[in-house]
């Protein structure tokens, strides 16, 4: 007998199987990535993100906290800071500060975005996309650590020997505003030249980080 007749139906186009934005589509489809957030968890983002940020953070915006980043990052979740150490008992030593954008307050257990965000596992970086864990008004947005802009942010506060030892350490809840977004390149170009925009701001974390 005559074999089953199959039809299809045309729902995209790709374009050039052999351009960076077809390998990355052809991935996505291939691999099952889900790449479309469902509506509810968009309206969900949209409103959490506006929610104020509180006062019951520890107020760290007046610090020139600053985040190191690749020139083509696309969102900042980490930021850094230090100080000479002001403490008697750490002579010589430091106080640094590590900041991580405070996803949580956003994405609470069992919401529609945490069920998206379970789906996924983690966010797909392509040649010329990303497909996010988390909808971009959060992922490139407000979890997103940009200079001027005020962020809620998980603070680890640390002080630092001047042997380079782990002398205390304390967590806190913070709101932070940082000083700069900064290209890896033109950190350690600023350190190079020992001058540049923010010298201040990082020749202390060059001298933690060396002790």
């Amino acid at each position: 007998g005559r074999p089953p007749r199959i039809t299809a139906r045309v729902v995209q186009r790709l374009g050039d199987p052999f351009a960076p934005r077809s390998f990355s589509l052809i991935a996505i489809h291939k691999h099952g990535i889900p790449d479309v957030f469902a509506r509810e968890a968009l309206d969900e983002a949209e409103r959490v993100a506006r929610q104020p940020l509180g006062d019951d953070r520890e107020d760290l915006t007046q610090l020139p906290i600053v985040a190191i980043d690749p020139a083509d990052a696309r969102d900042h979740d980490g930021a850094v800071w230090a100080t000479p150490d002001d403490d008697p008992a750490n002579e010589g030593g430091w106080r640094a500060i590590v900041a991580i954008a405070d996803v949580s307050f956003y994405v609470r257990s069992g919401s529609a975005i945490d069920r998206e965000a379970r789906a996924r596992g983690n966010s797909v970086y392509f040649p010329d996309r990303v497909v996010p864990m988390l909808p971009e008004i959060l992922s490139a947005d407000v979890c997103s650590l940009k200079e001027g802009e005020d962020r809620a942010a998980l603070a680890c506060h640390l002080q630092v020997t001047k042997a380079g030892a782990l002398k205390s350490w304390r967590f806190t809840r913070a709101t932070v505003r940082l000083a700069a977004n900064i290209a890896y390149e033109d950190a350690q170009a600023t350190i190079d030249a020992s001058e540049g925009a923010q010298i201040d701001a990082l020749r202390p974390l060059w001298d933690c980080w060396r002790a």
